[in-house]
């Protein structure tokens, strides 16, 4: 019997190898048990995304959930992962269950259990979950008894759509005429993010907006190397602006008019910089460990405070919710802002990045370079090294027992190790060592206000791991 593993987002699985059928019957039997536990009378929302049997996934989750005497609301049609997340609070509901891989490649599919305050479920829960999964799979699932009455179908497209355009100052849209290039990436934005730019007045051309489980052949996930076919489109028509969301549509991609790509760890900190300035401060900022450093910087200069978190949006959640964070976000592509849900929602980030081009009408890279323009230039990069088993426990052993006072000729001033192994550098360089959990991978993540530097950083480090 193959093990059902949660990770920092839920469960994940090949489709037709582990994600099948009977273990989503397990998952789903355990989440009910675990809300039957926790909430009276619990009502669950069940969304799901575009991917293959992602509906029939989300039917035989709802069925199991009647079979427990749990009301139901089960998604009429594809949903965002941001949007169930919404329709929890907005709903008052116990939770929900979404069926979706997000941007994993398209022959995997997975679990996500958002919990009542609407953001990734906490360890604590998750544990309790797995701990479920465990006791079904030794003591057999046993029959299930669908209660059809239980389970009512809805649609949240409208409620989320309004509420999030709430966030967005639609002023800064009047009397311009934005230009926008969409791409959903064939995964659950499709829809969204175009129909909020159309009624805030803007023109919006949208590519790959139908369903394909194959995801075009690339990994739904908005970056350079996926988005190739936007950055054509916009460099050979005029655009102001180039916009992205991944699979579940919980990622963001901005593309600036000549086919840059602007990263994730730009966005956020023109965000960052953007909502203090339009928005009011926080007490607050929320960055996870491998997101860049401009953050401490902006935070510093406005008086906030820049909390370090683990990789992971449900650390970030936590700031949202109890820390007064006026925007959290990871280099990963997720991000969420006060007064929305604590979870990462590309949508929203699209529509504060097309309000800020607007407002300041200005493109991104002439925002960044304002913005760097007064806080100083940050480089940054992730290498993801492929390696054996043998080599990776060599490696995180090298971790475990780091003792170099310098790399690549700066001196070591500090060392983190509460998610893999952080070293802050001197002159504003760090560099961080993170082993995947599932995989015989290993990440390495470096910034540097020297970009030369940067690349002697990274090589440097990974000569030491002997990788």
């Amino acid at each position: 019997m193959r093990k059902i593993t949660f990770g920092t987002d839920g469960w994940r699985g090949i489709i037709a190898d582990d994600f099948t059928f009977e273990n989503v019957k397990i998952v789903a039997q355990a989440i009910a048990e675990y809300v039957s536990e926790v909430y009276e009378n619990p009502t669950i929302i069940i969304g799901y995304d575009y991917r293959f049997h992602s509906e029939n996934f989300a039917k035989v989750c709802a069925e199991v959930l009647s079979s427990n005497a749990i009301h139901v609301l089960l998604s009429k049609q594809p949903i965002p992962t941001p949007a169930v997340a919404h329709a929890v609070v907005k709903k008052g509901v116990s939770g929900a269950i979404m069926i979706t891989a997000s941007h994993n490649p398209y022959y995997y599919n997975g679990i996500k259990f958002i919990p009542h305050y609407g953001g990734p479920a906490n360890t604590q829960i998750t544990d309790k979950i797995v701990k479920n999964v465990g006791r079904i799979q030794k003591e057999g699932l046993g029959s299930l008894n669908p209660d059809e009455k239980l389970i009512e179908y809805f649609d949240h497209k409208e409620e989320y759509i309004n509420d999030v355009l709430n966030l967005i100052d639609k002023k800064a849209f009047e009397g311009k005429t934005l230009k926008v290039l969409v791409n959903p990436m064939y995964g659950c934005g499709i829809g969204y993010v175009d129909e909020a730019l159309k009624r805030l007045g803007c023109e919006v051309k949208v590519i790959n907006n139908w369903r394909d489980p194959l995801f075009g052949g690339h990994l739904p996930e908005p970056n350079l190397e996926n988005m190739k076919d936007l950055l054509e489109v916009i460099k050979s028509e005029k655009f102001d602006l180039g916009l992205a969301t991944d699979g579940d549509a919980d990622r963001f991609g901005v593309v600036n008019p000549d086919g840059e790509y602007i990263s994730a760890n730009e966005v956020i900190f023109m965000l960052a910089d953007y909502l203090i300035k339009t928005r009011g401060r926080a007490s607050t900022i929320a960055r996870t460990v491998a997101t860049t450093s401009m953050l401490d910087k902006i935070a510093e200069k406005h008086n906030m405070r820049c909390i370090e978190t683990p990789v992971g949006f449900k650390y970030i959640a936590e700031c949202l919710m109890k820390e007064d964070a006026l925007i959290g976000g990871e280099e990963s592509g997720g991000l969420s802002i006060k007064g929305h849900v604590p979870e990462k929602d590309g949508i929203l980030a699209d529509l504060l990045v097309a309000e800020a081009v607007a407002k300041l009408q200005k493109s991104p890279k002439e925002i960044l370079k304002s913005i760097e323009s007064e806080y100083g230039k940050l480089y940054n990069k992730r290498i993801d090294v492929r390696t054996t088993h043998q080599k990776k426990e060599e490696a995180l052993e090298r971790i475990k027992n780091f003792g170099k006072s310098e790399v690549a000729g700066l001196k070591c001033t500090e060392y983190r190790t509460r998610d893999g192994l952080k070293v802050i550098l001197e002159n504003s360089s760090w560099f961080l060592v993170r082993p995947s959990g599932t995989e015989d991978l290993i990440r390495i993540y470096g910034e540097s206000p020297d970009e030369k530097k940067l690349e002697e950083i990274l090589l440097d480090v990974k000569g030491y791991l002997g990788l």
